[in-house]
């Protein structure tokens, strides 16, 4: 067992660290204090080829693996994550196209999406159901050589500004196929964008759909079975969640430490008290074992072998230890951690938000204990 990055690894990690220091530090106040996108940046991540990292450079991709996906989203997490779900969402929708699209379609969505000139947003929750396909409402009717979609999708990222939709919808026989639909056809609509905790900027929105009619080939991957196509795309949303709580993790850890050594207390920095050095300790334990938890689901996923409870048991104990340390690098900052001034409070308020996202807690450990062995 290797625990060693690769030399193109360790150069690409390093790029993007630079780059999200450099770009996207000026921009955390836009998306964090005004909820909106910045537009700009997206021709600055396809330059990095940061939206198609493990796909073939015919279609606009970075030709990477996973591991180098995961080592991506910890970095940009670490500065700003709102911008790592972005990224996340380019890399899942474009994911879809690689392995149900044909020829056509990957060449039509995946090179603009890798150049930063398309947006698609991935539609699978609904107003009653988030976690179980089989209580999908959306239905998709076929008339002819088309379909008629009709239905309601909630908490969608990027849906605002996305030019089209990959939505999960109940075909005639009740199956759960998967469909290409255009934001400019006839009854697309996004309803208002949401404003909430954290993870603020990632505009989300429900997309509601009124007899959009589009081709039959918009069908993806032929029809039925996309329960599969779903624990699919699951399984890497989990993983690239959890990359990015490991860059919340270290940037609490950044600044607790950062905090702790310029923080006075009897003309002494109160880094040297007993107390913060156990806080700090617990992070930085808690840290390393999600780090190689989140790569080694990456691996795994490169290997062909990563599964649904690997990915669970991987989302479930990062995401939930994220929350852990950064409520304790607010606890090194004391009463100041709850102000806004320090980045400690954003760290914790976007924290929180990855324990909901992708499947909440309760749904891993669902997701776990169905495939224990018995």
């Amino acid at each position: 067992m290797n625990f060693n990055l690769t030399e193109q690894q360790e150069m690409f990690q390093k790029e993007v660290r630079k780059f999200a220091e450099t770009e996207l530090t000026p921009v955390v106040d836009i998306m964090d204090k005004q909820n909106d996108f910045p537009h700009e940046i997206r021709p600055k991540f396809a330059a990095m080829d940061l939206y198609g990292i493990p796909f073939d450079p015919k279609y606009g991709g970075a030709g990477s693996d996973h591991v180098s996906l995961v080592l991506a989203m910890e970095e940009i997490a670490k500065v700003l994550a709102p911008l790592a779900i972005h990224m996340q969402l380019g890399n899942v929708t474009c994911d879809r196209f690689n392995k149900l699209g044909t020829e056509e379609q990957k060449k039509e969505y995946m090179i603009p999406i890798c150049e930063g000139k398309k947006v698609v947003c991935f539609c699978f929750t609904e107003p009653d159901t988030g976690s179980n396909p089989k209580m999908i409402k959306t239905t998709a009717r076929l008339d002819g050589d088309s379909y008629v979609l009709n239905g309601t999708k909630r908490f969608i990222t990027n849906a605002p500004f996305a030019d089209a939709a990959l939505i999960f919808a109940k075909d005639d026989d009740g199956d759960i196929s998967l469909f290409l639909v255009e934001a400019d056809r006839k009854g697309f609509s996004t309803d208002k964008k949401m404003d909430k905790l954290g993870l603020r900027g990632t505009e989300l929105s429900d997309v509601i759909l009124d007899d959009v009619r589009i081709p039959r080939e918009n069908l993806l991957g032929g029809k039925g079975g996309k329960f599969d196509a779903l624990k699919d795309a699951m399984t890497i949303g989990k993983m690239c969640l959890s990359a990015q709580c490991v860059g919340l993790m270290q940037a609490s850890l950044d600044e607790a430490i950062r905090y702790a050594m310029h923080r006075m207390h009897f003309d002494e920095p109160i880094f040297d008290l007993q107390a913060i050095h156990w806080l700090l300790a617990e992070m930085a334990s808690r840290l390393e074992a999600s780090r190689w938890l989140t790569y080694r689901a990456a691996l795994l996923k490169d290997q062909g072998i990563g599964t649904i409870k690997d990915m669970a048991i991987t989302k479930l104990f990062v995401t939930q230890t994220a929350v852990d340390v950064c409520r304790w690098g607010m606890q090194v900052h004391g009463a100041y951690g709850i102000s806004k001034e320090y980045k400690i409070e954003r760290l914790y308020r976007d924290a929180k938000m990855y324990e909901l996202l992708e499947g909440t807690s309760e749904i891993q450990r669902e997701l776990i204990v169905k495939r224990l062995p018995r």
